[in-house]
């Protein structure tokens, strides 16, 4: 695309439009690379930390290196979690009831069949193919159990933000592909091992401030329109003030992104195809709450503290601090003002009456974020993809993604503007591989991650047909 001259001195080196972990993160190491660089952020909202919350409490990986290492760059160390109640057991509805056994023993066998195709996902040759089954129609097809059934079509629209008919399965295992694997998926939304660590939200967006005192940051100021030039970029918010740069990084999501008015259009091979088929899509909130009670209520009744309910609502929890319960819950835009008495509903019906009364409650709403494309890392001239609208990190989606897409976007934009100082490694975006990607599936394993209760049904009948067939034939015969 032929993008003409502007008429304009850009007053700013890098705009930064969006204040969560991905926006600040770009921030931090854009100073880290230039200090001299003129850097603006932007925020909608009247608080930074986007998704992440104000005041809750999120989980880190030890093999998130990009996110340990902006801990260190920020003097902030991250809690193991408790490994005390590991040996407790948890309350999952997967759990329960008589089907919970052979529920539980064909999701694994599915999960294990996704998890081994995955490998041919991650190679950037990769192209989404046009005609295949949407996430829903491949569970159920795999699937026969309303449980494991449930199970699935949860994890699937909490990873995409959109329900499971609206996601082809090439999208799903793509999306998969860049955050490790499914397995690693689960582990974070709902298993919460104890060999994650646990670090404050507001601890750490305090300390990344810390860092920041000499960019300025505007709070409720949306962006409207982004006019692409060729030599800066010129951003319009909702007040009507117009911050010219020469790069902007998009760090919001890609639904967010689409708000955007931009001048000229972007180019069709940078906007991801949309696979839905069923008209107006359903808008869906996630709502991250914290309750603080004088006891561990759970830990009296044996349980662990994960909690996980897929009916009627989706609302997954643990143990963050001693006595204090958190977690996440998926829900309708009209179901906002009641969602935490809701959830404490359904929590006091599984650890007792207790739980209607906590000392404190926190909960912090925002808009589930929309992924349904491939991973979007390259710019567009002067605009630079970051947060869930530039992927391909191991941990998207979570905090060492947004951190990942943060560093790499900053790369990108001081690139544009000082190029000088941007070294040959700091262009490096491979990620490194896997022990997914390195250790070959065995044919025989692969193929008996195809059994499930449908396909083994229909080959038991037919082999017993077979044999009564030749048994049939054998008697008339002789």
């Amino acid at each position: 695309m032929d993008l003409p001259f502007g008429t304009q001195t850009p007053e700013l080196d890098v705009l930064i439009v969006g204040g969560g972990l991905s926006g600040l993160t770009s921030a931090l190491k854009i100073l880290a690379m230039e200090s001299t660089l003129k850097v603006r952020l932007i925020e909608a909202s009247d608080g930074l930390g986007g998704q992440m919350g104000q005041n809750g409490i999120r989980l880190v990986d030890g093999a998130q290196q990009d996110m340990l290492a902006l801990l260190t760059l920020v003097h902030l160390s991250p809690r193991r979690r408790r490994s005390i109640n590991g040996r407790l057991r948890r309350c999952w509805d997967l759990d329960r009831g008589l089907t919970a056994l052979p529920a539980k023993f064909e999701l694994g066998r599915y999960i294990e069949m996704l998890d081994l195709r995955m490998p041919k996902f991650r190679s950037k040759r990769f192209n989404l193919r046009e005609r295949v089954s949407n996430m829903e129609q491949h569970i159920c097809h795999h699937l026969f159990f309303s449980k494991s059934r449930n199970f699935m079509l949860s994890l699937v629209e909490l990873v995409c933000g959109v329900p499971a008919s609206e996601v082809d399965y090439d999208v799903f295992m793509s999306i998969c592909s860049s955050c490790g694997g499914l397995k690693m998926l689960i582990d974070f939304y709902f298993t919460y091992p104890s060999s994650f660590y646990e670090i404050s939200t507001e601890m750490l967006i305090e300390s990344i401030l810390e860092q920041l005192q000499f960019i300025t940051i505007t709070l409720n100021c949306r962006a409207v329109r982004l006019d692409h030039y060729k030599n800066y970029v010129q951003v319009t918010d909702d007040q009507g003030n117009r911050h010219t740069a020469q790069a902007a990084i998009l760090a919001i999501p890609w639904n967010k992104v689409q708000k955007l008015e931009f001048v000229p259009p972007i180019p069709t091979a940078y906007q991801p195809r949309t696979p839905s088929k069923s008209g107006q899509r359903r808008r869906q909130l996630i709502s991250q709450f914290r309750l603080r009670y004088g006891k561990s209520v759970w830990t009296d009744l044996g349980y662990s503290g994960n909690f996980l309910s897929a009916q009627p609502l989706l609302v997954s929890g643990h143990e963050c601090r001693l006595s204090s319960f958190c977690g996440y819950v998926l829900h309708a835009p009209e179901d906002q003002d009641e969602v935490l008495q809701d959830v404490v509903d359904l929590l006091a019906e599984h650890f007792g009456e207790e739980m209607r009364q906590p000392l404190e409650c926190q909960c912090h709403t925002d808009e589930l974020n929309a992924a349904q494309h491939k991973p979007q890392t390259k710019p567009w001239h002067r605009v630079i993809w970051s947060s869930s609208s530039a992927v391909g990190t191991s941990y998207r989606s979570l905090m060492g993604g947004a951190v990942q897409s943060g560093f790499r976007a900053a790369v990108n934009a001081v690139f544009v503007v000082r190029p000088q100082v941007v070294s040959w490694k700091d262009m490096l975006v491979e990620r490194p591989k896997l022990a997914q990607d390195v250790v070959a599936s065995g044919r025989i394993r692969g193929l008996l991650s195809r059994l499930n209760l449908y396909n083994v049904t229909f080959y038991s009948f037919f082999v017993l047909g077979l044999i009564w067939l030749l048994n049939l034939g054998y008697a008339r015969a002789f």
